[in-house]
């Protein structure tokens, strides 16, 4: 059995879903909380807010389709993948830290601290997150022991949003609330968040070595493709580019809505308390989910799944969104259980690139794990861009003030973020996977044949 068709152990997918595990506890960290951090402790004004967020994007526009064509021609005695993960934690967790932080600074002088550590961090995030993904296209080809890998590391990530959506309010105000809290709050995630990326490297020894990368590289035409080969590997691959624009609506729709759940509960409801246990018992109910997802794959297919899930996801937020806010426990149970169906929606597009990397080695013939994987990251940072700067300025627009009581159209905004927004953006995902996105099981299988019969007919030659 050659080394890139070992089979994995239960051990190695364990400690490589680890990654998932910090990975989620500072993306969902960011995502919930740092518009909040930055209207309610750093004092921005929502619309700059909005600014902050388009400008990083719009750089890591160039910056993170370069670095995942760097991750794949990296070699070293650590791997291809995995020195990205043992050295950039660290300053991952650094940048974090920064981040979250509120020096006293004049309005403009707060605008440009908080693009600089946003730039910083977000382009820290991709040179630690491409590699981490990437690294499930390579440690397996078997498709069933992938869809396990993607499953078991989104449960992982499952865990670190739980972490963080049930404790980051309680950790702050334990800790003394304000800038102190947040600073302390911030170190505790970004120190868990350094041991889970070294545990996941870990995990992925066995199949991140010079010795496997030289054997993955003598199985492509071009072992060191140019970047405009590379470039060439997404604008060719249509599933890819079908399942990026799915992606990028369906996030941004979920980016608003993580961003106004907490001024939702806060303003429209009067239950903050509740935000808490919302995330908690949908994010701990949602944990059987995973176990069924590969199941459900292998019977009736990706695609199918993943069009299904954004149908019945779209059902209770639509109730959601005709209902008064005097009904708290009907309002608190059916966001429960919206957050309980974000496992398959949330899942399935991971599980799905593989698939877009097996379609670009069999038309291109080129390994480019980490380049198409750089483009999910890209996508995800597109839809937050658009997701925050949306955000902020319909909140600014319908009249947002922190702290203060809402007039009724503010209240009825923040509303509208919540619950109308999400149904657009998985509607619209929807659409465009059923229509666009032709990769089956039947068609994986036959990609993958075609893939070994071109392999083996070169090296009998």
């Amino acid at each position: 059995m050659s080394l890139q068709n070992a089979s994995v152990k239960k051990s190695e997918i364990f400690l490589y879903s680890f990654g998932g595990f910090g990975s989620n506890l500072l993306f969902i960290y960011t995502v919930s909380f740092l518009m909040f951090f930055y209207t309610d402790v750093f004092k921005i004004s929502p619309a700059a807010v909005g600014t902050v967020f388009l400008v990083v994007r719009l750089i890591d526009a160039f910056l993170d389709p370069l670095l995942g064509m760097l991750t794949d021609r990296t070699r070293s005695r650590w791997g291809t993948f995995r020195p990205w993960l043992i050295f950039g934690s660290p300053l991952l967790a650094m940048t974090t830290m920064l981040l979250f932080t509120a020096p006293d600074l004049s309005p403009s002088g707060k605008l440009a601290y908080a693009i600089a550590t946003y730039v910083g961090y977000s382009f820290v995030s991709s040179i630690v997150n491409i590699p981490y993904h990437a690294l499930s296209a390579v440690i397996s080809k078997d498709p069933t022991q992938r869809n396990w890998l993607v499953t078991t590391k989104n449960l992982m990530g499952n865990l670190g949003a739980l972490a963080v959506s049930g404790s980051v309010l309680p950790l702050v105000a334990y800790f003394g609330s304000g800038q102190k809290g947040w600073f302390f709050a911030t170190l505790l995630f970004s120190l868990s968040t350094i041991i889970s990326y070294l545990l996941c490297a870990r995990g992925a020894k066995a199949h991140d070595t010079n010795e496997v990368n030289t054997e993955n590289a003598s199985h492509s035409h071009n072992a060191h493709p140019s970047i405009k080969e590379q470039i060439k590997l997404i604008s060719t691959n249509g599933p890819l580019l079908a399942l990026l624009a799915a992606t990028v609506v369906k996030t941004g729709a979920l980016i608003i809505n993580s961003a106004v759940a907490i001024y939702y509960w806060q303003y429209n409801m009067g239950r903050p308390d509740l935000y808490s246990q919302l995330f908690i018992w949908g994010t701990a109910l949602a944990i059987p989910i995973y176990f069924v997802i590969p199941r459900l794959v292998r019977k009736y297919g990706k695609k199918n799944v993943l069009n299904i899930s954004c149908l019945i996801t779209m059902l209770p937020s639509a109730v959601l969104l005709m209902t008064p806010p005097e009904n708290v426990m009907l309002i608190f149970i059916l966001s429960v259980l919206v957050k309980v169906l974000v496992p398959f929606t949330a899942v399935l597009p991971w599980m799905m690139l593989p698939d877009c990397v097996d379609f670009g080695k069999w038309k291109t013939g080129i390994n480019g794990s980490a380049t198409v994987h750089s483009t999910m990251i890209f996508t995800n940072k597109v839809g937050a861009a658009i997701g925050g700067l949306l955000s902020g300025a319909l909140l600014g627009a319908a009249g947002y003030v922190a702290g203060k009581e809402q007039t009724p159209e503010a209240l009825s905004m923040i509303s509208n973020l919540y619950f109308l927004v999400p149904i657009i953006g998985f509607g619209v995902s929807l659409l465009l996977i059923w229509k666009f996105y032709p990769i089956t099981n039947a068609i994986h299988s036959k990609i993958l044949k075609e893939i070994d019969d071109k392999e083996n007919n070169r090296e009998a030659v």
